[in-house]
């Protein structure tokens, strides 16, 4: 990657485990409780019709926590997201071949605890309430969500959510059958509708 410093090692008497290359340059650590701790670098082979991938970012007692990049092949920028003890919260931004088509925000549910709540606003009375969540779904779409094209940068879509519920949406410009199908391609890859995919494809092999 070329981004990363390395630093010197204290020379102690005690013998240690033999480190891996990534180690001695200060990544991929654990603690006395094999817990991973600061900053972590993957190589995510291709597997399941997913592409090669790289991913960095920092952990904290094995949770990942604030911002976690992820590089195509080519190390273009796949995506930025963050992550707050372990769960997707707060911003995330996506881009195609490192060109941006997507920000949007994620509301991480606190699992240390079955359920959380979330504040939500009624769209049309405009009254405030509490929403009781499962935290087993892990994170939710929760806010604005804008849709850009990665040839114009231009933005073709915006959407308003809470916890999960799209209650807002505006197209900017009229997809042809071809861009259409582009860009839902490109959304089905976003983690949410994986989760989403994922979720109704349990569903229908429970009740066949």
């Amino acid at each position: 990657m070329g981004c990363f410093v390395a630093f010197a090692q204290n020379r102690k008497a005690t013998v240690k485990p033999a480190r891996t290359e990534e180690q001695k340059d200060n990544l991929n650590k654990t603690d006395a409780q094999n817990r991973k701790q600061g900053l972590w670098f993957y190589k995510r082979e291709a597997r399941l019709g997913e592409p090669l991938y790289y991913e960095y970012g920092n952990y904290q007692n094995d949770r990942k926590t604030g911002l976690w990049t992820k590089l195509d092949a080519e190390q273009s920028l796949m995506a930025t997201e963050n992550y707050t003890r372990g769960v997707l919260n707060g911003t995330a931004q996506y881009y195609e071949r490192g060109r941006l088509v997507c920000i949007g925000h994620y509301r991480g549910l606190n699992q240390d605890y079955k359920y959380d709540s979330v504040a939500v606003t009624d769209p049309i009375t405009l009254i405030d309430s509490i929403v009781v969540v499962p935290t087993d779904i892990g994170y939710t779409k929760h806010g604005l969500w804008r849709y850009y094209d990665a040839a114009t940068g231009q933005m073709t879509r915006e959407e308003e959510y809470q916890v999960d519920n799209l209650i807002r949406e505006k197209e900017f410009h009229h997809y042809s059958k071809s861009d259409s199908a582009a860009v839902q391609q490109r959304q089905e890859q976003f983690p949410h509708n994986k989760k989403k995919a994922k979720a109704e494809g349990r569903y229908r092999s429970q009740t066949r």
